[in-house]
């Protein structure tokens, strides 16, 4: 959901490449794609799209005509892709690490060492240490809790949930995180994961083999264009097909009307957000739950952004009301992150079901091999017990007085945050967000571009949230936004004022990957993508 840290010189200057592809054609080939331009254009027109899309259309249609039909042309689409995976490489390497380990050393190091190496590592960390940098981690950093969670870590290093006998209490902890993960939410039991999208992907497991049960061979679910990737990705993985909807034009909700245009009799679940990263906001589930329910299918609710922060802003009555949990007749499955509002370290997450039987869905018991009897939990086999005691600890330590506590920070936060941005000529909030995201956009007839009001704030050091269809600025609030919000606000204002006074600079940085991703062939997106996490892998030694 988060930027990636890379810019892409080729997405950013796509009439760039145009230029080096036209030199090579004839006339009769730009006679051809001026033809393609224009019936795209006049479609476009009449269906009223937006502007970004028409020419993606375009751009799309004239790359596919010139890539089969010109010779020559491919080969200056791959070098100019090959400029900009140099580029990513350059901003993520630099000149590559001196102290770069591609063997394993002959001799180990002492401890003490390793750890001044380690600490040394750490300092790097500057922009996540002063609160502008988001890294994905919702609770303060250096805090008590984060005292309490090193500690358990410690304890409990050594030791394996795969042997619950060895240690019991390992055992104990997995099952207590699951027991008030699931009586927060009403549910009926569930799974321990190591993150949101392990929990999502044994939700479309289960779907997927009720189905088979029901004679679906061919299984699809339904989304919303917000939802997170991590459907995709669980969808891809358990070869379900995944139906994209869009979402309603006033609410940014998934809604029952527009989910009962995609059902089908393959269709064995609706895929709900709560809230969505997109722009903070929760899918119809009220509506949703009844029409799953009455088509005998399953309804999921991807709450691991919102995990603890929707159910404790609800227990405050801050959540005007919504439901979005096992209250809601309907929900059969959920997805709900400790390690995000629910102050836990990385690597913890529960996939709640609405029954045993759905659950055991998951299992899958071996029992005829050499090796003997032979059943996990979930995907993972071996899993470390330290991840579940800081998980266990983390809960324990914060308590529902706790959690209390964040959901009205949270809200005071998030309502500062949106008066701010609310106050700023040219900016407005997209939709009014339940909750974690504030999506911020240009005001129509500002003349404002937000994605260089974004690379403005990445100039000033923040790396905020940037999305597309529609353009947005989402502020990802956490608990580091209670001592920062005053510079955010300083900064955000600095920014909008340098736009204004210059109008036609060009994004940079992040920003600009998403400002230009939506205009960009997919096929070309695919290929940088792909090879960026190779590139993320790659370990580079300076020369």
């Amino acid at each position: 959901g988060l930027p990636p840290p890379f810019s892409l010189p080729f997405i950013k200057s796509p009439k760039t490449s145009m230029d080096k592809l036209t030199e090579q054609l004839t006339l009769a080939n730009v006679e051809h794609a001026v033809c393609v331009i224009v019936a795209i254009n006049l479609l476009s027109s009449a269906s009223k799209s937006d502007p970004r899309k028409v020419w993606k259309k375009i751009f799309t249609a004239v790359v596919d005509f010139l890539g089969a039909a010109v010779p020559g042309v491919q080969g200056v689409l791959d070098g100019e892709k090959n400029k900009a995976l140099a580029d990513i490489e350059k901003d993520m390497h630099g000149d590559g690490d001196p102290d770069a380990n591609l063997i394993i050393p002959a001799k180990g190091m002492s401890k003490d060492a390793l750890l001044k190496k380690a600490e040394a590592l750490k300092a790097q960390h500057t922009g996540f240490k002063s609160g502008k940098k988001w890294g994905g981690i919702y609770h303060e950093p250096g805090s008590e809790v984060t005292e309490v969670q090193a500690k358990m870590w410690g304890l409990f290093n050594s030791t394996n949930s795969l042997y619950p006998g060895v240690f019991p209490s390992v055992r104990k902890f997995e099952a207590e995180v699951i027991a008030m993960t699931t009586n927060m939410v009403n549910g009926s039991c569930g799974l321990l994961s190591s993150g949101g999208t392990e929990s999502i992907l044994l939700a479309v497991l289960a779907y997927r083999e009720q189905g088979l049960k029901r004679g679906i061979t061919s299984p699809n679910m339904i989304c919303c264009v917000t939802a997170h990737p991590a459907i995709f990705k669980a969808c891809k993985y358990f070869n379900v097909e995944l139906i994209k909807a869009p979402f309603d034009p006033k609410t940014f909700q998934l809604t029952p009307a527009i989910v009962k245009k995609y059902l089908n009799r393959n269709t064995v679940a609706i895929y709900a957000s709560a809230p969505n990263f997109s722009h903070g906001v929760l899918d119809d589930v009220e509506g949703l739950g009844p029409l799953a329910q009455s088509k005998k299918i399953g309804l999921h609710v991807d709450n691991c952004l919102g995990g603890f922060l929707l159910s404790y802003l609800q227990k405050e009555n801050l959540l005007n009301g919504r439901n979005f949990d096992f209250s809601v007749p309907g929900v059969t499955t959920m997805s709900v992150d400790l390690h995000k509002y629910g102050g836990s370290s990385k690597g913890c997450s529960v996939c709640v079901f609405g029954s045993p039987e759905l659950r055991a869905l998951t299992y899958v018991p071996s029992f005829d091999g050499c090796e003997g009897l032979y059943v996990t939990p979930t995907i993972q086999g071996s899993r470390s017990g330290a991840t579940m005691a800081a998980c266990w600890g983390s809960v324990m330590y914060k308590g529902d007085a706790g959690y209390r506590k964040m959901a009205r920070d949270h809200n005071s936060v998030m309502v500062k945050a949106r008066e701010i941005a609310e106050s700023i000529d040219g900016l407005e909030i997209l939709v009014r967000p339940e909750g974690a995201i504030l999506p911020i956009i240009c005001s129509k007839g500002s003349g404002l571009d937000i994605y260089l009001i974004a690379s403005q704030m990445e100039k000033r050091g923040w790396n905020l949230f940037t999305g597309q269809n529609p353009a947005v600025l989402g502020l990802c609030v956490g608990d580091v936004h209670l001592k920062v919000l005053d510079e955010w606000e300083k900064d955000i204002r600095a920014s909008v004022a340098h736009v204004k006074a210059n109008p036609n600079e060009k994004p940079t940085g992040n920003a600009a990957v998403y400002g230009s991703a939506s205009t960009i062939p997919d096929t070309l997106l695919d290929g940088i993508l792909r090879e960026y996490v190779d590139i993320s892998l790659k370990v580079k030694k300076a020369e």
